[in-house]
């Protein structure tokens, strides 16, 4: 008698069937649009649709408004390595080599004469001369020779300060820049004092006549310069003080203005060496510009001009400026208030 077996397979629980894969909170879909052929989306169905999209693009722009915000706000990191100091004491001559890494692309340095300026500690310089030249993309050669108050022999430990003149792309002047006025905004002048001349001198008095030079690199704005009051001093001594003693351009235009302060019968002082080092002269100009009608007080002050005495075969003492010119520093203003008091 032939048998059957038969098989039975149990049916799974549900409890051990295993469950559907739930989407993530952060992959949901914030609304679900319906078919073109179903119906028309709505307007509130479309605008929570389109918040993703809009979001994306808002923070993209805000990302790169950040990133420009950074870079235009970022500190000039040109950095100056000394490679070699020479030291000539027979002429108190300073050689300095620097290595200089070159900042950002958006700042610019000038190393001309004009534009560098050097203390040793507290002690004041004169520059003679400057050099520069690209090394590579990166770096600059830069070198400059400069005369230094007092005796460089022996062994001498001091800071060396060197102030050079730099651009910053997009630099402008703040509405509430104190001392300034909006010619600020349309004419950058500049304001040097460029030559100083010591004549009819006798054993206590002598005639000095100094020169300025106002330019307009940036703006090439044509400047005129007309000086109402002028004083001389060394240190905090005034030596001579006058009003309307200048000579120059008082309404002509020009490019390039100059004019010269003259004080007439100076005290001379005592010349221990051949140069004094810390002269100083406070001018108040009114300038006009070729830019609209603009007219505006400057009040300028030139310090720590060098002046070298030299004595000619005959016994004449003469004086001039040593080295190149001095970078004076100025305001200007609405009025003048009681700048001309005496």
């Amino acid at each position: 008698m032939a048998s059957q077996t038969n098989s039975y397979t149990a049916p799974m629980s549900p409890s051990s069937a295993t469950p559907p894969s739930r989407r993530g909170w952060w992959s949901r879909p914030i609304v679900t649009l319906p078919a073109e052929h179903d119906r028309e989306s709505t307007c509130h169905e479309f605008t929570v649709a389109s918040i993703p999209f809009c979001s994306g693009i808002f923070t993209t722009l805000a990302v790169v408004v950040c990133i420009f915000h950074f870079m235009d706000n970022s500190h000039c990191d040109a950095k100056f390595t000394i490679q070699s100091i020479a030291v000539y004491p027979s002429s108190a001559t300073w050689h300095v080599d620097f290595l200089v890494k070159n900042p950002r692309s958006r700042y610019t340095i000038y190393y001309g004469d004009d534009e560098t300026a050097v203390k040793l500690g507290p002690l004041n310089a004169a520059v003679i001369n400057t050099f520069y030249y690209r090394k590579s993309r990166s770096h600059t050669v830069f070198s400059v020779d400069f005369d230094a108050e007092g005796n460089p022999n022996g062994d001498i430990f001091k800071q060396l300060y060197v102030k050079l003149r730099a651009k910053h792309i997009g630099d402008h002047i703040d509405d509430d820049d104190a001392g300034h006025v909006d010619i600020r905004r349309i004419c950058y002048v500049e304001l040097f004092a460029n030559s100083v001349s010591i004549s009819n001198t006798n054993a206590s008095a002598a005639d000095w006549r100094v020169g300025f030079v106002a330019r307009s690199p940036v703006t090439n704005c044509k400047v005129s310069l007309q000086t109402l009051k002028s004083r001389l001093l060394r240190g905090d001594k005034v030596m001579s003080d006058s009003l309307s003693q200048s000579s120059g351009c008082s309404g002509q235009v020009l490019t390039r203005d100059k004019t010269n302060v003259v004080f007439e019968n100076v005290v001379m002082p005592e010349v221990i060496d051949d140069v004094i080092w810390d002269f100083r002269v406070d001018i108040v100009s009114k300038v006009n510009t070729n830019v609209g009608d603009v007219t505006v007080f400057m009040m300028a002050t030139c310090p720590d001009i060098p002046v070298k005495f030299t004595t000619d075969p005959a016994g004449k003492v003469m004086g001039s400026l040593h080295g190149n010119m001095r970078r004076c520093d100025y305001i200007f203003r609405c009025n003048l208030g009681n700048y001309l008091q005496p």
